[in-house]
């Protein structure tokens, strides 16, 4: 929800090498007068401009530290992620909106015409979001550090049920996902991506029966509850349960649980066609190995033959292959087959895709 490991480390960025005084509000409000508020990628600008290679890109971005900034940026633009999971990754990194405002002004002044379109993009987000990435910045700054987290693992899951009890309560949107910088129709969107990929894989229909680890506010159930027979939602956070049920009511397939954050051991087996994880699997990974585990079995419990346990983004480290290995180990313990090793299918959002068929 929050990112990766990577990104949690928080640090400031350093432009170097100019000395020309510049107004960051006036230089983002001049872009976002020329560029659309949405986010999508605009096609029409990036048709006219000329498409620059690696090499280039890195020299017009300059002398840039820390590295984490400047990877950030040489994602964007590389297109291995979109401007607004960039913007949500600087705000982390640089702690928060001003800071972020100064460095995109510095950019585009060491960019020179024209400007790539998806900075003017992240640019036009920023401007057009600055409360809700102010909120975000701070939201991003109580989060615990899952580098300096230790412990029994509900020592863990008790640090991250009080911290999401308190985030919901600020912004619901933002507690669930930083990209969303609490707008409800940024969220929306990548919702219906995630939505518009379960179906492309086949795994959603009325006779369907599916479970969410960590449902947040129940934005999945809400956007499932159309193509399933039931959606049914767990979480750690009483809060966000309540916020689930509130947000859904009226919708008679959909329900949602308190969960202790340790197993699935409030269902029987063979329960669900379809057990998954958007963006909350990070938070098992970090409550330990044990409950990894516990959880890849008791996923391969309450499926039914022939289920899928699919997890988007698996943990907070910064390495797939780490990721893979690890899937590839649990799943096969599990008993499952591995129909999908951290695969990035999504444009708008950056979630890595596991997926797991139980025999």
């Amino acid at each position: 929800m929050f990112g990766t490991k990577k990104q949690c480390l928080g640090a400031f960025f350093i432009v170097w090498g100019s000395e020309t005084m510049f107004e960051p509000s006036k230089h983002c409000s001049t872009i976002s007068n020329n560029v659309s508020g949405d986010f999508r990628q605009n096609e029409q600008a990036m048709a006219e401009v000329e498409p620059l290679d690696w090499k280039e890109i890195d020299v017009r971005l300059g002398e840039v530290e820390p590295e984490i900034a400047r990877e950030v940026l040489l994602d964007l633009l590389t297109d291995d992620i979109s401007p607004v999971i960039a913007l949500s990754r600087l705000l982390l990194a640089l702690g928060g909106a001003q800071e972020t405002e100064e460095l995109l002004a510095a950019v585009a002044r060491r960019w020179g015409r024209p400007l790539d379109p998806r900075l003017r993009e992240m640019a036009v987000l920023l401007h057009d979001h600055r409360e809700g990435c102010d909120r975000v910045a701070d939201m991003l700054r109580e989060h615990p550090d899952p580098l300096r987290m230790s412990g029994p693992p509900e020592e863990i899951v008790a640090t991250f049920r009080r911290f999401f009890d308190r985030s919901v309560t600020r912004n619901e949107e933002a507690s669930v996902a930083a990209y969303s910088l609490g707008d409800p129709g940024i969220l929306s969107q990548v919702t219906e991506e995630v939505v518009a990929q379960l179906r492309a894989w086949d795994l959603l229909g009325p006779d369907r029966s599916t479970l969410e680890i960590g449902c947040g506010i129940g934005r999945m159930q809400a956007a499932l509850s159309p193509y399933v027979g039931e959606a049914h939602g767990i979480d750690i956070s009483p809060k966000m349960v309540e916020t689930a049920r509130r947000r859904c009511a009226g919708l008679p397939n959909v329900s949602f649980s308190v969960s202790s954050g340790r197993d699935l051991a409030d269902f029987p087996a063979e329960r669900f066609d379809l057990v998954y994880a958007v963006d909350s699997f990070p938070y098992v990974h970090q409550a330990g190995p044990e409950v990894v585990e516990t959880h890849f079995h008791e996923a391969a419990r309450v499926l039914k033959p022939g289920g899928e346990f699919v997890i988007l983004h698996f943990s907070y480290r910064d390495s797939t292959e780490e990721d893979r290995a690890e899937v590839r180990k649990l799943s096969r313990a599990a008993g499952f087959t591995l129909v999908m090793n951290g695969a990035q299918p999504f444009k708008l959002w950056d979630g890595v895709a596991f997926r797991m068929r139980k025999g």
